[in-house]
């Protein structure tokens, strides 16, 4: 396995425990993941920031289609990945 499909399926099944609808992005460096449906994008991002140092792209900034997502990358470790889902879980920040 690909370190950047390992990365991915770490932030897939670990947001799809927290009720996040997404599934595996194909090959990609990163993972677009919906903001849910009671936070503006703005609102949300600036949530993950302060209750969990948690830093994402709007996604908002590639046009129209990006609206309502934000971006997560894949080239951080995994460590660090699994410790930002961690402090999201324990923040109470759920999709639904």
């Amino acid at each position: 396995m690909l370190v950047s499909q390992n990365r991915r399926d770490i932030i897939v099944n670990r947001l799809q425990s927290l009720g996040w609808p997404i599934q595996p992005p194909k090959t990609t460096l990163y993972v677009w993941t919906p903001v849910p449906l009671r936070y503006a994008l703005a609102e949300f991002v600036t949530l993950l920031l302060n209750k969990c140092s948690i830093i994402v792209y709007l996604c908002s900034g590639y046009g129209a289609s990006g609206e309502g997502f934000f971006r997560i990358a894949l080239t951080i470790s995994d460590e660090r990945l699994q410790k930002g889902i961690q402090r999201m879980k324990y923040a109470g920040i759920r999709y639904a």
